[in-house]
């Protein structure tokens, strides 16, 4: 019965391996960018954009429908999709305020095992966003986190096949393009913080719990504009009475 245990365990890495080399070999390397910008207080955009190197995208039937998947999550979620060249396809969804984005976010990616992300492959990938906010009046205070679980996406290194050594199933990295941004990167074997760079951006590792931090500013035109109004009330009303009172 051990025997026969080790033998079903066998195959099915054997199988394992072999789904793979044919994901490959049809699609090539899946590179995953996730990309969150913060236009404004009120506009923002989640863009993701998928690109494979090698693979004819457009003759593999199996990976049309996976992109007409999510086509079709990006639309319930107020998105949109589009080529860009022959093997880059881009998801393209707006928020107006953090609440949204998290909402979309994370209903995006899927809120059970039924409707989990998945790579071609049949990889599940989890990902939860949760985003805190505060207004300090001239600005409003974010605080992200992001966590993206890739540990069902094989290490092609350790199945010692030469024709896989070098090779990744899938790579990418997330960028967060916001004014003000201290951030940092809680993910393992990486070690890396920064205070206001024109944007922060952590590679995502397979095989690993990547897990992103950080903190940020975004201006608020209301308290701005604000300020602004009382600074001129406020001159007008010295002028006024300095002039009246000479």
């Amino acid at each position: 019965q051990t025997n026969q245990i080790i033998m079903v365990r066998w195959l099915q890495k054997l199988l394992r391996v072999g789904l793979v080399l044919i994901v490959l070999l049809l699609t090539g390397c899946l590179q995953y960018d996730l990309e969150l910008q913060f236009d404004s207080q009120t506009h923002g955009q989640l863009v993701q954009q998928l690109r494979w190197r090698g693979g004819a995208i457009a003759a593999n039937d199996e990976l049309q429908q996976w992109l007409a998947v999510l086509d079709e999550r990006t639309q319930q979620v107020g998105g949109r999709t589009h080529w860009r060249g022959d093997n880059a396809f881009e998801l393209v969804i707006p928020f107006s305020n953090g609440r949204a984005l998290e909402t979309k976010f994370n209903q995006f990616f899927g809120p059970d095992d039924a409707t989990t992300f998945t790579l071609p492959a049949g990889e599940p990938i989890q990902a939860e966003l949760t985003l805190q906010q505060g207004n300090r009046f001239v600005a409003i205070y974010n605080h992200l986190k992001l966590r993206v679980d890739l540990t069902a996406v094989p290490d092609l290194a350790a199945t010692g096949l030469p024709l896989l050594q070098g090779q990744k199933l899938l790579a990418g990295q997330v960028t967060l393009l916001a004014p003000w941004v201290r951030w940092r990167s809680l993910s393992p074997g990486e070690s890396a913080a920064g205070e206001f760079p024109p944007q922060a951006t952590w590679s995502l590792i397979p095989g690993e719990v990547n897990e992103l931090e950080a903190e940020f500013w975004v201006p608020s035109p209301i308290g701005i504009g604000a300020i602004i109004i009382v600074l001129f009330v406020s001159v007008g009303y010295g002028v006024k009475y300095g002039l009246a009172s000479r």
